[in-house]
């Protein structure tokens, strides 16, 4: 039941992020103060919600002691890969993406995702 409301409430969520997205986008000039920073939050409350469901999903099948251990575990993952997409799109819209400053951005996240596991479970070095 608890998986059911988890991906509802997402649903709903990355609903109004796109739409907020689509709305923005054409009412709101670019120029206008504070559109761009709207225009990266609700893409980052998108991208999250969109990607929570996939990543409940895939922690329950691949990490069943870990979602026990850590049942929001699913979320951090969704919100790092919306983080990691944003940053992408903010460099995009600067001109500044390449292939080389996305895998240094993505990399960036597994090796905080691996501290996190690593300072939570008391993993030694």
């Amino acid at each position: 039941m608890r998986n059911i409301l988890i991906s509802i409430v997402a649903v709903l969520v990355a609903g109004v992020g796109w739409w907020g997205i689509y709305a923005l986008t054409d009412m709101v000039l670019p120029a206008e103060p504070g559109a761009l920073a709207f225009f990266y939050a609700l893409l980052f409350l998108a991208l999250t919600a969109t990607f929570a469901p996939p990543a409940a999903y895939l922690n329950r099948r691949f990490a069943p002691e870990a979602v026990v251990r850590d049942p929001l575990r699913f979320l951090r993952h969704a919100a790092w890969g919306a983080l990691c997409l944003s940053s992408w799109t903010w460099l995009q819209m600067h001109r500044a993406l390449n292939v080389g400053f996305a895998l240094i951005i993505a990399m960036m996240f597994v090796a905080l995702e691996v501290l996190i596991v690593r300072m939570r479970t008391g993993a030694p070095e």
